[in-house]
Formats: C-alpha cells, sequence, structure tokens
C-alpha cells in the first residue's frame, strides 16, 4: 500500500516582515530614578535626552550620542522589589511604523530580591530614522536556581 501524506500549509507572503531591522547599541541601563510611571520614549536630541536622564538613575556615565545620525530610546518600568531587567531584543521598521521589541525580564519565586522600590531600565542608541515609534513588551520569568 502507498500512503500520501499532505499538510496544509498557509502561503507566506514575501512582504511579511520588517522593511528593515535598525541596529542598535545599549549605553546604558540601572534600577533607579525618580518616576513611578513606565517610561517608553525615543528621544531625538540632546536636550530632550538630558531632560529624561533628570527621571531615571543610570549606572555609569552615558557616552554623547550623535543626534544627527541617531536616536535613543528609553525603557523603564517601576517594580515593587529588585531583580527585574529590561533589554531591548530589536528594532524593526515597516513602513512609516518603527517597533522596539523588548522583554521585561521578571525574578521567579525562587530568587532572593531587594525589597525596595525599583526602576529598572535600558536606554539604546539606535540609527536614526523617522516614522511612528511603538514598543511591544514581552514578559520572561527566569529563575535563580536555588
Amino acid at each position: 500500500m502507498l500512503f500520501s501524506l499532505t499538510a496544509c500549509q498557509e502561503a507566506m507572503d514575501a512582504t511579511d516582515g520588517p522593511d528593515e531591522v535598525l541596529a542598535f547599541d545599549p549605553i546604558a541601563m540601572g534600577h533607579g530614578g525618580s518616576v513611578r510611571d513606565t517610561i517608553e520614549v525615543v528621544l531625538r536630541s540632546q536636550a530632550a535626552l538630558d531632560e529624561a536622564l533628570e527621571k531615571v538613575t543610570p549606572l555609569g556615565d552615558i557616552p554623547e550620542v550623535d543626534f544627527e545620525q541617531y536616536m535613543v530610546a528609553l525603557i523603564a518600568i517601576p517594580t515593587e522589589s529588585g531583580g527585574y531587567i529590561v533589554e531591548v531584543q530589536s528594532v524593526e521598521r515597516t513602513g512609516e511604523e518603527i517597533m522596539i521589541n523588548y522583554v521585561f525580564n521578571v525574578p521567579a519565586q525562587d530568587c532572593i530580591t531587594l525589597q525596595a522600590l525599583s526602576l529598572p531600565h535600558q536606554i539604546v542608541k539606535i540609527r536614526r530614522a523617522e516614522g511612528n515609534v511603538t514598543f511591544e513588551q514581552e514578559r520572561k520569568r527566569y529563575l535563580c536556581g536555588m
């Protein structure tokens, strides 16, 4: 006997996915700050960056940014304890839309964390592009192995 197996497969459109993946470099991170609201913002000038840096306390110095070639994204999420980490994964442009995808790493119950208000944040430098910017968060829980 001869059997033939076939599978249904959804046709993929060649236009699916981003038009362009934009290069980015992390330039700072930290866990301190003075705001209690989530910040997801793209900054296109030194003045805007200076104003944003009044709200967060990055570890170390922020390198100089050439705002004619780059823009800066700041993501900060207030938490009730330590151990949380914000990490940008990709920056993609589709048409006039720019999507910044990031992971919000959450400590599992087996982690020992500092019980104090925290503001985990990451600042990244992105090749300058014009368009409407949106952010997409993926929440991942990590184990500490205790």
